[in-house]
């Protein structure tokens, strides 16, 4: 049996059941990162306890459960390998052993930095909820300023909320980056696609609101279940981009969106307190506000835009918010930068103009 006393320090150990094998936890390292590094394949996303996602059954060992996700009767039988620490010197985990012909994980997103454009302004310091962002005095940034940003890739969890608040664009993903997400948006409005793509619900007309919804992986559930609702008249044609979290989202994709021909953009977050990355629904929050206000600057009308915060299983509250969306696009009219399907211009009535 494992012992019922934890090292003073906050070290402990996991021994693995299949094999015997023991690893040492120290205090700055998760059991997470601690199997990750010897070689054990274990997927995660939020890396703070809240998705579930890392979860391991345990067989033997007093648990310290930090997560925020696991009900009393999961917690009885599984740990959360991102947060959940030892109350006992040992924990005993259900993993098979090693196979050296397993798949490898899917590639995961990582922020990286260059930093011949960086200028040391400890913007993504503080936006990064994990420490994984720092400024490295021995690097040199734009303009010979000494000091420029670096990225832990270990602690970095994709979330992308350094990179849309980077203010020099120093900062981009390995997947999700701008040109991805810019393009992806771009493609759904190509002469010939709206009409195949975006207007291919039966019995809708011609000037039925074309909306994206940008959503994070934890809302883009409620977003399907809308669209595939079959009993439902939806009043929108919606294409959803999905994002490794809203705290991606920056001004540049709201804004080139709408460049695309979009009618509207509604980003979907979860609920405060629950952002599986800690802030960055509220980052995304303000940055559709600005939003609003560019586009009532330029004439096309700020609720064009607007930021729902979902529960889980939200589809109630998504149908809301995306309905009230098309009811402001039908008032203000279509996007006037729109191509039609066959590579004309979306004609603008005398009381829609730009």
């Amino acid at each position: 049996m494992a012992a019922t006393t934890s090292s003073e320090s906050g070290t402990f150990s996991i021994r693995i059941a299949s094999t015997g094998d023991v690893f040492e936890v120290p205090e700055n390292k998760s059991v997470l990162h601690t199997l990750i590094e010897n070689g054990y394949r274990i997927q995660s996303s939020c890396t703070s306890g809240l998705c579930g996602t890392c979860r391991v059954r345990y067989l033997e060992g007093e648990v310290d459960h930090k997560d925020l996700i696991l009900s009393p009767a999961e917690r009885s039988e599984f740990l959360t390998t991102c947060v959940s620490r030892a109350k006992s010197a040992e924990i005993v985990l259900d993993l098979p052993p090693l196979d050296a012909d397993q798949e490898p994980l899917p590639e995961l997103p990582v922020a990286v930095v260059d930093q011949n454009i960086c200028v040391a302004c400890l913007t993504c310091v503080r936006a990064c909820t994990y420490g994984a962002a720092r400024i490295d005095s021995e690097r040199i940034g734009v303009g010979g300023i000494v000091g420029a940003a670096v990225v832990n890739d270990e602690l970095c969890t994709g979330c992308g909320l350094c990179a849309a608040s980077c203010p020099t664009g120093a900062i981009s993903m390995t997947i999700f980056a701008d040109t991805d997400l810019v393009g992806q948006v771009e493609s759904l409005f190509q002469p010939g696609v709206l009409k195949n793509a975006l207007g291919a619900m039966a019995g809708q007309p011609a000037d039925v609101p074309q909306v994206v919804a940008l959503c994070c992986p934890h809302c883009a559930p409620s977003a399907a279940a809308y669209m595939d609702d079959a009993t439902a008249d939806l009043p929108l044609n919606l294409q959803i981009v999905e994002l490794p979290c809203t705290g991606r989202v920056d001004n540049l994709h709201l804004m080139r969106t709408f460049e695309a021909g979009a009618d509207g953009v509604l980003v979907t977050g979860c609920e405060p307190g629950r952002c599986y990355h800690s802030t960055g629904n509220l980052n995304a929050a303000r940055r559709v506000e600005r939003a609003e206000g560019w586009l009532e600057d330029v004439g096309l009308g700020g609720k064009r835009v607007r930021m729902v915060h979902l529960p889980v299983g939200g589809v109630s509250n998504f149908a809301e918010a995306a309905e009230g969306l098309a009811r402001d696009i039908l008032s203000a009219g279509p996007n006037p930068l729109r191509k039609t399907g066959d590579g004309g211009d979306t004609p603008a009535t005398d009381d829609h103009t730009a």
